[in-house]
């Protein structure tokens, strides 16, 4: 029997869309312009965009905070520019952005007339931050058939992060249990198909949040699903975060 868990569904049909011509977003918390009071970010994760950008075109953030920006592409690459210089990321890579408080990210496309989707996840540094940096994280979803992966785990090179990126591909009734350490939290956004996690149904794009549990039951409920994980470590979270 599955234990009750504290959570809450973030549905799919209900994020903030902004698009023109040459660009789409859609933003699972509050992003710039969209402000709901029941999409307030989860913890440390303040940001959870699904975008999709025309060719050629760029794009410009500034992270008014100190922060870890991690880039996920969906379809093509993705050319990430800093003060630190440029890094191209694609399908079955994650780059992995850490900035000062203030820093401009350029995200461009590098195709003339191709549409790249990818989705950005922003999490808050409890520290300082003192320069940019830049790593980029190779996985084959080949090898994460029907198990949950580590991409970028919470200690990388001597680096200690504030969280960890897990991914999956399942088929349909595959079943895995995730186990969190050191009292982390829980955040799952569906990429493809549909799952069932800790009770919750969960459909394309849907994200979950689950807090004060030792451990998350995921069941692929249709063939080729995938699921990206984010477990934030607790103690080194503050309850509000914000974007401007």
């Amino acid at each position: 029997m599955i234990q009750q868990t504290p959570g809450k569904i973030f549905v799919a049909d209900q994020r903030g869309l902004v698009e023109s011509s040459e660009f789409r977003c859609y933003s699972t918390f509050n992003f710039k312009a969209y402000v709901h009071k029941h999409k307030e970010p989860f913890e440390n994760l303040y940001v959870v965009n699904e975008e999709t950008l025309g060719g050629g075109r760029h794009l410009e953030y500034t992270a008014e905070q100190a922060s870890y920006i991690l880039l996920l592409p969906v379809i093509g690459e993705l050319v990430a520019t800093t003060t630190a210089g440029s890094a191209t990321v694609g399908v079955e890579q994650l780059q992995l952005l850490t900035v000062p408080a203030n820093t401009t990210v350029q995200l461009t496309n590098p195709y003339e007339t191709e549409l790249v989707t990818f989705l950005q996840l922003w999490v808050k540094a409890e520290r300082p931050i003192e320069q940019v940096g830049s790593q980029v994280f190779a996985f084959q979803l080949s090898a994460v058939e029907n198990q949950l992966i580590p991409i970028v785990p919470g200690s990388e090179a001597g680096l200690t992060l504030p969280f960890a990126v897990h991914i999956g591909r399942f088929a349909g009734r595959q079943e895995v249990v995730y186990r969190l350490e050191n009292q982390a939290s829980f955040f799952a956004f569906v990429l493809a198909g549909a799952f069932e996690v800790q009770g919750r149904l969960l459909h394309e794009k849907d994200g979950l949040a689950l807090w004060d549990t030792e451990e998350v039951e995921v069941e692929a409920l249709s063939n080729n699903a995938l699921l990206v994980v984010v477990e934030l470590q607790k103690q080194l979270m503050t309850p509000h975060a914000s974007l401007a």
